[in-house]
């Protein structure tokens, strides 16, 4: 009798081992295409992103080209020239009209300099051209710094005589951390 529970005993742990390993099987089967779909989701999530960006900066781009044309069509509707020059004066108008109108003027003229100015410099870097002035830094006013180490600085005063006390304090550190620093380097 006791020959039948030990083989049943024997039978029911191979089953046992047979599951678990077919169950480890499974799980790692399962965490490889979880990790996959998870990849998946953030590469489609991320190119989705990348394409709502490219989609708003073309919309901005287009309002910025519709409110320069609009100010050039202004500008030329208004008697100007290219230069912001005007070629036929004004009528006289009230002076707080007329301040209005300067105070526009200059607004449209501002974003018209510097959009044309951004544009010089886009086609100029398409082109490989560099600009005729270039700014540089004033090279004579820098001054390099060079800033000890600490076991530098702790070698350099123990060589000068003192104690790791006095050394210590110097450096405002813990005397520890200044014995540390020389027993770590052969110097005590």
């Amino acid at each position: 009798m006791s020959a039948f529970w030990i083989t049943l005993n024997f039978v029911l742990l191979l089953l046992a081992f047979y599951l678990i390993l077919y169950l480890y099987q499974r799980i790692k089967v399962l965490q490889k295409t979880l990790s996959e779909q998870n990849v998946q989701e953030s590469e489609q999530l991320l190119a989705e992103h990348i394409q709502a960006v490219r989609h708003e900066n073309e919309q901005f781009l287009e309002a910025v080209q519709e409110l320069v044309m609009n100010v050039r069509t202004e500008t030329r509707a208004a008697g100007q020239d290219q230069s912001g020059k005007p070629i036929v004066t004004a009528p006289k108008t009230s002076s707080s009209a007329k301040n209005s109108e300067k105070v526009k003027e200059k607004t449209f003229e501002t974003v018209l300099n510097r959009v044309n100015e951004d544009q010089e410099l886009t086609s100029k870097k398409q082109t490989g051209s560099e600009p005729e002035h270039e700014w540089m830094p004033p090279i004579d006013s820098i001054q390099d710094h060079i800033e000890e180490s600490p076991y530098v600085q702790a070698m350099k005063l123990k060589e000068d005589g003192k104690s790791i006390t006095e050394i210590a304090k110097k450096m405002k550190r813990g005397k520890g951390e200044i014995e540390l620093l020389l027993r770590m380097h052969g110097k005590n």
